[in-house]
């Protein structure tokens, strides 16, 4: 079987990314990313259903289960799957990356993914939000008026359940605003609204259900490695390629 070498970066970082959503000044003084965003009470064992809008102005679908800190599957528009188990006692992770478009799976970890430049963390993928690598701020902000609509059959009902923030981030010369409804419950963000260049809000990603789920040791478990897939370790070309 034909071993993929060179493509695999590319390949690697497009499809972390698309597993991760592309998730930000008022009055209130700013908080800290844990205040801001908690994440201590939420649910240990979570589904979440979501669907948002890529870089690439095309819808997907994002499928989620989380079991603590221990381990996590990502599943984006049934193609794509991303899983994450606990590794050690460091707090690392093993990843495993199943392309079904493209027939592969991949491992490596989430080391030898920052030396490629790839830094989505744990928090990033279980709770859909990154912090951001640049200087940013965090403020508690009040709904929008048509967030508070009382309209039971909009998804916008469901967006009460949860604390309004603003996040601002790309420095003074370009800085990107997101709203974000962040669920304490569940912990992740119900809705993120984006800035647009005309002063609109547009919305990039909405959760459609979340709830509680019952976990066994196989949920928490890596997967087999897919009958007919070609399989590689990537980290292993990483390292390779750090000691040439």
């Amino acid at each position: 079987m034909r071993r993929p070498t060179r493509r695999w970066g590319s390949a690697l970082v497009w499809a972390v990314a698309c597993a991760c959503c592309v998730p930000a000044l008022a009055d209130q003084a700013a908080l800290d990313w844990e205040a801001a965003f908690p994440v201590e009470s939420a649910a240990r064992d979570v589904y979440v259903e979501a669907h948002y809008l890529g870089s690439d102005g095309v819808a997907h679908r994002l499928q989620l289960w989380r079991h603590g800190t221990e381990f996590l599957h990502r599943r984006t528009d049934e193609a794509l799957d991303l899983y994450l188990s606990q590794a050690g006692s460091r707090g690392d992770y093993a990843y495993r990356l199943i392309d079904h478009r493209r027939r592969l799976s991949m491992d490596v970890k989430r080391n030898q993914l920052y030396r490629i430049g790839v830094f989505s963390d744990w928090f990033g993928l279980a709770h859909v939000l990154d912090r951001p690598k640049s200087e940013y701020v965090v403020r508690a902000v009040s709904p929008l008026s048509e967030e508070v609509s009382k309209d039971r059959r909009s998804a916008r009902q469901a967006r009460m359940d949860c604390s309004w923030r603003l996040l601002v981030s790309g420095g003074k010369e370009s800085p990107q605003r997101s709203r974000i409804c962040w669920s304490a419950q569940w912990g992740v963000p119900l809705a993120i609204r984006t800035r647009g260049s005309k002063g609109e809000w547009i919305e990039r990603f909405v959760v459609d259900q979340a709830h509680g789920i019952t976990t066994s040791a196989t949920d928490a478990a890596l997967p087999p490695f897919p009958e007919g897939y070609a399989h590689f370790d990537a980290g292993k070309e990483i390292d390779i390629k750090q000691e040439d």
